[in-house]
């Protein structure tokens, strides 16, 4: 029975992650289009709220199977947005 829990604890805690990790990445892409977005306008934009969820999201990944993601530098953005051009 103990087996049994502790796989299920497991799963559970698993689960969560993915969960979390499946949050974190929307939230970064949207702030990637919103930098993007600001770019394109030639308005100011910061890639920090980018990096903060890269950063939360690359700590996640320390625990397990989670993938890590690239901090993103306001060049980055900016040579991107000069090849969709």
């Amino acid at each position: 029975m103990s087996v049994h829990k502790g796989i299920s604890d497991q799963l559970r805690r698993k689960n969560r992650e993915i969960s979390l990790f499946i949050q974190l990445d929307k939230e970064r892409e949207a702030a990637i289009t919103a930098a993007v977005d600001r770019c394109e306008a030639n308005e100011p934009f910061t890639t920090e709220r980018i990096n903060e969820l890269s950063s939360q999201i690359n700590e996640l990944a320390k625990q397990g199977s989670i993938p890590t993601r690239t901090y993103v530098t306001n060049a980055m953005i900016e040579e991107y947005v000069q090849k969709r051009r």
